[in-house]
């Protein structure tokens, strides 16, 4: 396996399961579920996962 595939495996895993708190420019920031409710994101990774609601629409509000 290329590094090219590892990345690949690892971002489709960490989107599928919404371990993905952001991405962009190559740049994947993937958060444990326990520290996603800890900091109040947890609706934003599941929402950017496709596997909720949008926060706000959710009455959640995200933390920065």
């Amino acid at each position: 396996m290329t590094r090219e595939e590892a990345f690949a495996t690892i971002a489709k895993l960490a989107e599928e399961h919404a371990l993905i708190g952001k991405a962009g420019g190559g740049v994947i920031t993937i958060i444990h579920p326990q520290t996603q409710r800890q900091f109040g994101i947890e609706a934003k990774c599941l929402y950017m996962a496709g596997r909720g609601e949008y926060p706000e629409s959710a009455g959640i509000t995200v933390k920065p």
